[in-house]
């Protein structure tokens, strides 16, 4: 059988683990993978494995050789409903939630990760946190599978960390745990209120596949209120429509394709022809929501009857070359917008949620400025309205925003400058 040790990036702690492993179970295969690309390593192993079982754990775990028969007897008793075995030092176990199976040592059926209709753990595009992928398959299969856990003194986990500042395990039970938690859950009992959601989420997207299965899990995570999902396929050349083909089976979402790429605007005014809620909110297929965002948003709608847009904080994300996210803090844009702060400040203002009946009333975006609206529509479109509507503003963090470098707005943000220019004074 196969232990896996996953790496924290300290060599000693991780040296040790395999040193203490081989010497309680000599039998075993032990492979090394890095908290990177863990899915990834993981899966490559996994496709042409044959055992009944595997073990996780990461660099810097103690076990004891008593575990050793602890272990095997653990296992005599698993029946074929068993999923694993979480295994937890003892002075944990009173303590700990069964879900939070984080820096746990974890005896996993094969057959439980293996099959089923998302055979395997889950890539970067569905979850892009490394350090939460053993939660997040624990969470897929548990429905389906019982778990055992057991607790030893002959299983120490590790005490310190190498410095992580990609990690941070707040925001992670706080924010990310929650989508993860909520979005395998379908919706029941609510089709007849499909047909008034009251915000339809749009996202519009092209070649984006690489990201947009964990935006579309942040609003399937959504507790309340009704709410639809569209998503505006600008002809996309990835495998983009074969996603979209899985979510078929949800009665809240609906996936629409442009034959050939028309630019933002364009797609979005085609959501907006469909959308069946009283506000609009749009989401990035990079980026994500809160997993509160909906239900604090039309609680805000709720009271703020005259308001036109509404609009909010969110949290900050740097993609690095490697695909890995830093948090980088929560962004506030100012309490009152201008037209002429809009332009000159070319502000990053999500979440902005929109009432339909304004941006049918304002003919939704505009696709007769510079760029076609394939570059900087959400700014036009917030500078015309706000010299004529009301915009409210919520003081808290309800999205998370995705800096990366092959981003539309990063690759041509030098074109902003006489962009605005030519709205602020089209003489000119």
């Amino acid at each position: 059988m196969i232990a896996f040790i996953i790496s924290r990036g300290s060599q000693s702690g991780t040296l040790q683990t395999k040193i203490s492993l081989k010497a309680v179970l000599p039998d075993w295969e032990v492979i090394t993978i890095p908290e990177t690309r863990t899915a990834d390593s993981l899966n490559q192993s996994l496709q042409s494995y044959d055992e009944s079982y595997f073990l996780t754990l990461y660099g810097g775990d103690i076990l004891r050789p008593e575990l050793g028969e602890q272990l095997q007897g653990w296992m005599q008793d698993l029946e074929n409903g068993d999923g694993g075995i979480v295994i937890l030092p003892r002075p944990l176990f009173a303590t700990r939630s069964p879900e939070m199976i984080q820096d746990c040592a974890v005896l996993w059926r094969t057959s439980a990760v293996m099959t089923g209709t998302c055979p395997g753990f889950a890539g970067r595009n569905f979850l892009p946190f490394d350090s939460l992928v053993l939660f997040d398959q624990y969470v897929r299969i548990r429905h389906a599978y019982r778990w055992k856990m057991v607790s030893t003194d002959a299983y120490m986990p590790a005490r310190t960390y190498p410095e992580q500042p990609i990690r941070n395990p707040e925001l992670e039970a706080s924010e990310l745990m929650p989508i993860i938690q909520r979005s395998r859950t379908l919706i029941e009992g609510q089709r007849e209120a499909l047909c008034s959601p009251v915000i339809s989420v749009v996202i519009c997207t092209y070649n984006n596949a690489d990201y947009l299965p964990w935006a579309v899990r942040s609003v399937m995570a959504q507790t309340g209120p009704v709410w639809e999902l569209l998503i505006i396929d600008d002809g996309s050349t990835d495998a983009t429509p074969a996603y979209l083909e899985t979510l078929q089976g949800d009665p809240r979402i609906r996936c629409y394709r442009q034959h050939q790429n028309e630019g933002k605007a364009a797609c979005l005014n085609a959501a907006l022809k469909r959308a069946r809620g009283k506000w609009l909110l749009e989401l990035d297929a990079d980026d994500w929501l809160s997993h509160e965002s909906l239900i604090r948003l039309s609680e805000a709608a709720l009271n703020s009857k005259g308001s036109g847009v509404i609009y909010a904080d969110h949290y900050e994300w740097n993609e690095r070359r490697s695909g890995e996210l830093v948090f980088r803090g929560v962004k506030k844009p100012p309490e009152a917008l201008s037209r002429q702060w809009l332009l000159e400040e070319g502000p990053a203002l999500a979440p902005r949620m929109f009432r339909v009946g304004l941006l049918i009333k304002h003919n939704g975006w505009s696709t007769l400025m510079p760029q076609e609206g394939r570059l900087y529509e959400d700014i036009e479109l917030l500078a015309r309205l706000a010299t004529e509507e009301t915009m409210r503003y919520l003081p808290l963090p309800l999205y998370h925003r995705r800096i990366r470098s092959g981003s539309m707005t990063r690759m041509h943000e030098h074109q902003y400058k006489p962009w605005s220019l030519s709205i602020m004074d089209p003489d000119k």
